[in-house]
């Protein structure tokens, strides 16, 4: 989108477009997140406050004075809940209800419990041990579309590789996993939503009680038997004190699991090859040449190209950041991907570079609520990279435009159309 577009309209007019899913932002949101950091690095919009610079973020998610969860407390909530009737407003607070169960919608106390419990079972150990079978997946994926000319990278690879680890450590039946798919798709598109939007909120409310009814018959199943090293762990996990996982703490956590270890992975892969394909063509090269750079490479690219781009936090009591004064309850819209990319942390920060050195990213978040499977997110990632430019260097987008999700806080291509090996088509 032309600059002299963005700056010729009001800040807080461009900001709602954004929010209000702009197509031309929703493609290009950077040179907005650069306005915001420059113009109003914290910024009181119509039902939330942008968060924007690399160490305010840092701040709001290492600070006491905010809070996870509680979203029908929150600004963004109640101007929703206003504006639609009795039954969608009910629908909204009864997932949030549920959700705000997760490990990641949890505070203090509640949540070092929830997190001391959770580690007991997802440990550096059995992330480790996973390594072996994500990458015969992989290989086994690629397999399939070996012979293939055109593919469509997201549906062929993309998707199916976290949504198959995810489900063999949480004893998933391979024909449910479509199922899984699309309740988490649901869920990935509400976030990012408009809550006004009752048909969204009618869909995200359908498959958060199904999902939650299906987690919950498959672990009534596997208690007392033989199951994966995950879920068993999960289900026997015991605090020093003998507490345990109630069911829906279970299940609230097991919905966490499958969105993150999901979604935001396979938005990842997809939009670190619509980069390394399309103007950064020499960096991917680079990568098919010298696999050692995987790893940094993915660290950049999960500076650069954030799955997760804004992310929802609560105000638990008054406080003043970046000289703006936040109000008990005030949602805070940390901007994840902004603060990504930040020029004063990260020189140059709008240019991807693999060989860039000390890498500094928020992607995982920060802090008490650090996430839970980044280790297991960055196994994907390199054990991907490795395998498709081992297996495909002269892969090219079949594609000179991209579509994206039609979501605000998190980024990813809708489709991936890509040519394996262009001259033999």
């Amino acid at each position: 989108m032309d600059s002299s577009t963005t700056l010729a309209r009001p800040l807080a007019e461009e900001v709602d477009a954004f929010f209000h899913l702009d197509p031309d932002l929703i493609a290009d949101p950077y040179s907005l997140y650069r306005r915001i950091r420059h113009e109003a690095p914290v910024f009181r919009h119509t039902d939330k406050v942008l968060v924007s610079t690399y160490a305010d973020v840092r701040e709001v998610l290492t600070s006491p004075k905010v809070l996870q969860g509680l979203a029908v407390r929150g600004t963004r909530y109640r101007h929703a809940a206003s504006r639609v009737d009795e039954q969608h407003r009910i629908q909204l607070a009864e997932m949030f209800g549920f959700l705000e169960k997760r490990l990641g919608g949890t505070n203090g106390e509640y949540h070092n419990r929830l997190r001391r419990l959770a580690q007991k079972a997802f440990t550096p150990k059995m992330i480790a041990r996973m390594q072996e079978r994500i990458e015969n997946i992989a290989e086994g994926l690629l397999d399939g579309i070996e012979t293939k000319g055109d593919v469509e990278l997201i549906e062929d690879y993309a998707y199916h590789l976290p949504l198959m680890v995810i489900s063999e450590m949480l004893d998933i039946s391979t024909d449910d996993r479509d199922d899984l798919r699309h309740w988490a798709g649901n869920l990935g598109t509400f976030v990012g939503a408009e809550w006004t939007d009752t048909e969204i909120v009618e869909r995200t409310h359908d498959s958060v009680f199904k999902l939650r009814s299906y987690l919950t018959s498959v672990f009534d199943s596997r208690r007392g038997g033989d199951t994966t090293d995950l879920l068993g762990a999960l289900i026997a996990a015991e605090g020093d004190d003998g507490d345990h996982f109630t069911e829906d703490e279970l299940v609230a956590m097991i919905t966490q699991f499958i969105f993150a270890g999901h979604e935001t992975s396979t938005m990842f892969l997809g939009n670190s090859l619509v980069r390394l394909l399309g103007e950064y063509r020499e960096q991917w090269d680079m990568l098919c040449q010298e696999p050692d750079l995987i790893p940094n490479g993915v660290e950049e690219l999960l500076r650069f190209e954030s799955p997760t781009h804004n992310i929802d936090k609560l105000a638990g009591e008054d406080f003043e950041i970046g000289g703006v004064q936040i109000e008990q309850w005030d949602t805070i819209n940390v901007m994840i991907a902004s603060a990504n990319h930040d020029e004063d942390v990260t020189p140059g920060a709008d240019r991807l570079d693999i060989t860039r050195k000390d890498v500094n990213h928020m992607t995982f978040g920060f802090g008490a609520h650090h996430c839970l499977g980044a280790a297991l997110a960055r196994m994907e990632a390199q054990v991907s990279l490795r395998a498709i430019t081992r297996r495909f260097p002269s892969m090219r987008l079949a594609t000179e435009t991209t579509r994206w999700r039609k979501t605000h806080m998190n980024r990813g291509p809708e489709v991936l159309p890509v040519i394996l090996r262009p001259g033999l088509r």
